[in-house]
Formats: structure tokens, sequence, C-alpha cells
């Protein structure tokens, strides 16, 4: 009978437990349970050994069930006073993972009273509930915080149901899934402060372009307040339509998703897409702004809006146009540089073959001007080269071209010419204008000019061969003895005689022994070491003497000559520098610049390969130096080969910084280690507010960036000075230290460490 009366109890307890995580296990079991009693009530005269075995059955698998559950599973009877009011509760079955949770075995729980075994406060109210379960028969489900120190559990889900007069209860701990809530709430609340208080504008919107969120930065940027916008107006409505259908090249009328569609088209294809627009704001004032939108996608991969963050480039276009000024302009002259001089003259030609008429190119060499550049120094030349620009300027009409082409050498385009006689007679005056004696401190310098002129079409049919024929007239009036001018002509088809020995000389010069590096030292502006050293080229002809690189090398980039010299200068290099770390004990950066044609080597990567590896030089202590005009080829293989180098080890930098037209978005996109600011701002900066500005903004933006910044071209005290209060890494110029050759170098290095010592005597030079 007390089997029949177990069966009967776990048979109404487990009907009842619906709510229960193993309610529908128990309910097979315990249904199996109650059909087997029927039978043996039908059946208790004919067959009880049946019965009995049965019955038997359900309470193993019942057992079975509860022992394997994942869940703490305990049965507790009611316990009631004289008024049959329920006082307690008694433990009547635990299962092993309430074992477990408790830390207390099964005789030390079973027949013990709830309130004896756990510590549940009273204001909890959950005795009263489990009361209620009891007396209305009502399940409860219920997640409740864990005081008592000796469950080892912080918070459990509770599920109750009735079973006699009594309960069964589903303890699961949720201890981790409440962990990973909070720990979610607290993510959710950082995100909104990180969007709220964002210092650049962040707008969303849903996939038709309706503003969705925006930040307090974005309410003061476009004066709007979100409440105005957010649900209610398109992102288009802080644009003019037609200025943005512009820029996408569709003057059509189009309703705001398709304006919007302009904007997000690259962004929904995963790429980022930044546009610059012009903001209108809320009092209808205009600002200049960059706008970076990218999708935001669903866990299926599904759009589901878009995300833009804004940004005033006001500043920055101020800056740009400087820039741009300066990377256009000559710094020195005000003249035009030699990339806006060719964009120029193409422009003429093209002007010229449409109307029939004639472009002039003069090239104009100041004569035996590094005599006297040397004579009286680079400061007398500089004043020299402004003052032949300005007569330049006088002696020609306002809208020809002038441009300095570089060092001593200028270039006048002039368009609309009709005869070769009026070239004649315009080259005439040029050497005319350009020979009075010029004032330079207290002395008047007698300065001559060599001018050389090809005419289109008559004597070249494109732009390349007008600035190369014009140059060779150019030589062939120094030739003819200086101070006149020559016009191309027939017989100057050819290269003149210099350049073409110039050109042999250079092809014989490395295996003559004519070439060798210089090193001009690199020295740390936070300790005053020296940190590494730049190779510099140097041609010595035995008969033509010491030729400026800057004379050889364009030669050697134009003649493809530049690629086994570059071989040969990495080698050196890193052979030298190995050497020189091992005299001096010191780990010495080699700097070695590459040219553009160098670049183009299909084997550059196995060429540095192997240097490094014959001169057992390690790859960390070897910065190959670019120009930003070759950042700016943005092409598949330039990427593939500058990520080629830097798992080799070696470090990029970029030369000359500032000179080009190169976007920080650039540096970003390659990885560069190093920026180098172009001597000219250094030079500058102690004297002009602009250059100083540059040199400031250069150092600040590359630190934001985690690229380290060297100037070039330190000449003097105050310029050394200006770098260290504006926290520049590095530096190096002749003030520091003179370019040497290698068997020099140690005791050079040897030198400065003794003269200057430290940053400190740095600092108080």
């Amino acid at each position: 009978m007390l089997a029949v009366a177990l069966g009967l109890v776990l048979t109404e307890f487990f009907r009842l437990s619906h709510c229960n995580y193993f309610g529908t296990v128990f309910g097979v079991t315990l249904a199996m349970g109650a059909t087997m009693f029927t039978l043996g009530v039908l059946w208790r005269e004919h067959d009880r050994e049946i019965r009995r075995r049965a019955t038997e059955e359900a309470q193993s698998k019942f057992l079975a069930a509860a022992e394997t559950s994942m869940d703490a599973f305990v049965i507790f009877e009611a316990v009631r006073n004289a008024a049959d009011t329920i006082i307690d509760f008694r433990f009547q079955y635990v299962n092993a993972n309430f074992e477990r949770m408790m830390g207390k075995t099964r005789s030390q729980l079973l027949g013990q009273l709830r309130s004896t075994i756990t510590s549940v406060p009273t204001q909890s109210g959950l005795f009263e509930r489990l009361c209620k379960v009891v007396t209305t028969g009502e399940s409860m489900g219920e997640e409740f915080l864990i005081v008592d120190p000796e469950i080892k559990a912080t918070w459990l889900r509770l599920q109750v149901t009735k079973l006699g007069d009594g309960i069964a209860m589903t303890c699961c701990d949720i201890s981790g899934i409440k962990s990973g809530q909070e720990r979610y709430k607290h993510l959710l609340e950082f995100t909104d402060s990180v969007f709220q208080n964002a210092p650049f504008s962040i707008v969303a919107t849903d996939t038709e372009g309706v503003i969705t969120a925006m930040n307090v930065a974005a309410e003061k940027l476009t004066g709007y307040n979100r409440e105005e916008l957010v649900g209610k107006a398109p992102l288009t409505i802080l644009h003019d339509e037609a200025e943005l259908l512009a820029k996408s090249g569709n003057n059509d009328p189009a309703p705001v998703p398709a304006s919007f569609g302009v904007l997000t088209a690259t962004a929904a294809v995963g790429d980022l897409e930044e546009q610059e627009w012009t903001l209108v704001r809320r009092d209808g004032s205009r600002t200049p702004i960059s706008l970076a939108m990218r999708a935001v996608r669903s866990d299926a991969g599904e759009i589901t809006g878009f995300v833009g963050i804004a940004v005033d480039i006001t500043e920055r276009q101020q800056m740009l146009d400087y820039v741009t000024h300066l990377a256009t302009h000559d710094q020195l002259t005000g003249l035009m540089g030699r990339a806006l001089l060719r964009d120029k003259t193409v422009e003429a030609v093209e002007r010229a073959r449409r109307f029939g008429t004639k472009v002039a190119v003069f090239m104009l060499d100041l004569d035996h001007f590094k005599r006297i550049n040397d004579l009286l120094g680079h400061t007398s030349g500089d004043q020299i080269l402004v003052e032949a620009a300005n007569r330049l300027r006088r002696s020609v009409r306002s809208t020809d071209i002038v441009a300095r082409a570089g060092g001593d050498e200028f270039v006048v385009v002039m368009s609309d010419i009709t005869s070769v006689a009026d070239v004649d007679q315009c080259a005439a005056n040029l050497v005319l204008k350009l020979s009075p004696e010029i004032s330079v401190d207290e002395h008047l310098v007698k300065v001559t000019t060599s001018v050389g002129v090809c005419i289109y079409p008559d004597f070249a049919s494109d732009v390349k061969h007008l600035f190369k024929r014009a140059d060779a007239a150019m030589y062939a009036a120094k030739d003819n003895g200086r101070n006149q001018h020559q016009i191309f002509s027939e017989d100057m088809l050819k290269e003149t005689t210099d350049r073409l020995m110039m050109e042999h000389a250079l092809r014989h010069a490395i295996a003559n022994g004519e070439m060798e590096l210089h090193y001009q030292p690199q020295v740390s502006l936070t300790t005053g070491a020296i940190t590494g050293m730049e190779a510099l080229l140097r041609w010595t002809h035995p008969r033509l003497g010491k030729i400026a690189p800057a004379q050889f090398i364009p030669l050697a980039e134009e003649t493809g000559l530049i690629v086994p010299i570059g071989e040969w200068a990495f080698m050196m290099s890193c052979c030298e520098g190995k050497a020189l770390q091992d005299e001096l004990g010191i780990d010495l950066t080699v700097s070695v610049n590459l040219s553009p044609r160098q670049f183009q080597q299909k084997n550059l990567v196995q060429v540095i390969e192997h240097c490094l590896a014959k001169s057992g030089l390690s790859a960390s202590h070897l910065e190959i130096e670019i120009t930003e005009g070759m950042l700016m080829v943005n092409s598949h293989d330039n990427l593939d080969k500058l990520q080629k180098i830097r798992e080799l080890g070696a470090r990029i930098s970029i030369d000359d910084f500032g000179t080009g037209f190169c976007s920080f978005s650039y540096l970003l996109q390659y990885q560069v280690d190093r920026l180098k600011i172009d001597q000219s701002f250094v030079r500058q900066a102690e004297t002009d507010m602009n250059a100083a500005a540059v040199v400031r903004t250069i150092i600040a933006m590359s630190h934001g960036l985690n690229i380290k910044v060297v100037a070039e071209g330190v000449e003097t005290d105050e310029q050394l000075r200006f770098l260290l209060r504006r926290k520049c890494d590095e530096a190096q110029g002749n003030f520091l230290g003179l370019p040497v050759a290698a068997r020099d170098f140690a005791a050079a290095a040897r030198a400065y460490a003794n003269n200057m010592g430290s940053l400190q005597s740095l600092e108080t030079r």
C-alpha cells in the first residue's frame, strides 16, 4: 500500500508540475506509474506482483530523471500547526545537484525544516509565496537573489508547483546569466555615454535616410535639437540637395531617398564612404564638413541603417589650401613649382592646338650661381634667387607662366605667340632684364643668365619635348659663352655634349669606384643621443670633380641607371651600417632613400632581403625612405610591396614630408613609421608663422597617429630650440652633424657624444 500511495503522490505531483524543467519527462514517467496503479486496482486480486514491480519501475524512473537533472530539485512537505496553518516546510527529497548547491548531504537535509537549513530574509516574502502555491495550487516562477553565503549561487530561477500537501521546486543557477546581463547593461550604458560624449558629431539613420539618433556634438554642429530631427527629418536636410546631386554627376531632381543613395551607395557594399559636404545649419549658415558613412548590418547581414561621423573641416580646408600652395609653389620665390608648371603648360599647349597659335618655353639658368652661392653663402644666394624671380615677373605679361624648376633654374611659358621673331625678341629681353647687378648685403653682384627656348609646334609636338629641348637649348647657350639665349633648332635634336658625357660616365661610376656613401647622424631630441644615420650618395668624377646629387640623380632616374646604383647603395649602407654598429656598440638605424624608379622594381623586396642577409644588419635597423608621391600611386602592387618590406622587419618613413600632396589617410593605409619634415619648413619656422604652424601641425597629427617625426635640415640653434619646444622626436642637419664617409663616422659620433652629452646640453646650448 505504501508503494501505491507513493505512486499516487508522484503522479499527482508531476501532473501539476507543468512548469517544471523536467515536467514532460516526469509526466510521462508518472503517467506510466498511474496507469500501472489503475491496472493494479482493477486486477489487485489477480496480479499483486505485477503491480509491485510496476510501482518500483516508476519510482526508479523518477529517481533516474531527478538525479540526472542539470538543475537542483527538491520536494518539500508542508508543516502545519494546530490551526492547520503552514508554518514551515520539511525536506522530503533532494537530488545530487541540490546537495552540491547547498554544500550538504542528503542525510543532513532530509527530514529537516527549511527554516533551519536556509536563511531567507523575512522581508523577501518568499515563504508567503510558497505557502500560496500550496493553498491555491497556482505554480510560481521567480528569479531570486541569494543572500545565504552557504548556497553556492548568487541568483536562482525557482519553478515551484504544488505536490500533494507540499511543493516541488526546481532551482536553476542563473548567476552567469545575470552577470552577463549586468555586463551587457553596463556595456550599453558605456556605449551610450561614448556616443553622447564623443568629441565629434555622430548621426544615425534608417535605410531610407531618416535620422534615428544624434549625439550632443551633432546638435552643436547642426544647431538642431535632436527632438527636431530624430524620426522626423532625412539626413539630407542638412545639405544642399543640388550640390549633393551635382557631386554624383546627376542633375535631375530626385526625392530624398534617391539623393541619400548617392551618399550610401558605396557604404552599402561594405566600404566606408567619405564625402565633403557643405553643412546647412539650422540658422542657414554653411560649414564645410567631412561626412563618413558606414552601413549597420544585422546578424543576418541585412542593412538596418547607416551611421555617419561628421567633422568640421573649416580649419583643415584652410590648412589644405595653404599646404596645396606650398606643394605647388616654390617656398622661396613664391613662383609656381615644377608640378603646377607642367599642368599649366599642358593647358597652354591644348589651347594652342585648338586655335592654331604657338607656345614658347624659356628655360633660364643663372650663370655660375653655385660659385656665387658658395662665396657669399646660402642666405645671399637666396636673396639673388628672389630678386631674379621678381625681375622675371616684371619682364613678362600677366598671362604668362613663371616658375622655379629647382635650384637656380627658372621657366617662363608664353602662350599666343605668332612668330619665331617674337620669341627671339622676348628671349633677348629676358637676358637683358636679368643682367643688371643685384645688391646683396651691401655688395653689388653681377649675375647673368643663359636662356634656352623651344617653340610648339615648330620644334616640339608635346610638353615633354618642349621642356627637354628648351633645356638642351639652354645648355647650348652656356656652351656658347653664357649670358645669351639660344632657340632650339634641328641641329640640337641630340642631348648636349656635357649631358651625354655625364650619362656615359655615370654608367661606369660604380665599376670605377667613383661612388661612395656619406652618412649624416640623426639625433634623438629626447635623450640627445645619436639613434641613426641617413645614407647619402656622393659621386666624384676624376675629371668633372664632385658632381651634386641634384645633377646626376635625375639623370640616373631618367636613364634607369638608378636601379643598379640603388642596389649598390642598399648593399653598401647595410654592410657599412652593420660595421659601424659593431664599432660604436650602439643600435644605429640606417636610413636609405628609395627612388620612384627603384620602387617599381619587381624584385625590390628580394634585393632588400639579400642585402640584409649578406650584411648581417637586423631588418629592424633598416629604414626605407620614400616620397609622398610614391604613396599617392594607390595601387595593390604598391601596398603589397610596402607590406612585404614591413614583414621583413624594416621600417617605412616619408621623406621631405609637406612638399608633396599626401593625405594623412595614406599614412594609415600604408602603416608609416616615421615622417621627415622637409628642411624648407624647418628653416623658415623661426621667421615664418605659417611655416611654424605647418611644423607644429605635422608633429601633433603624427603623434596622434603614433608616428615618430624627424626634422631635416637643422642649421641653427634657434631651429633646434623650436623643435625641442614642439616635442619633435628626432632631428638631423649640419648643426648637429655633417654627412661624412663611413670611415669617419665613428670618430664624428664620438666627438658629438663628447660635445653634446645629453638632452640637457641640447636644451642649454
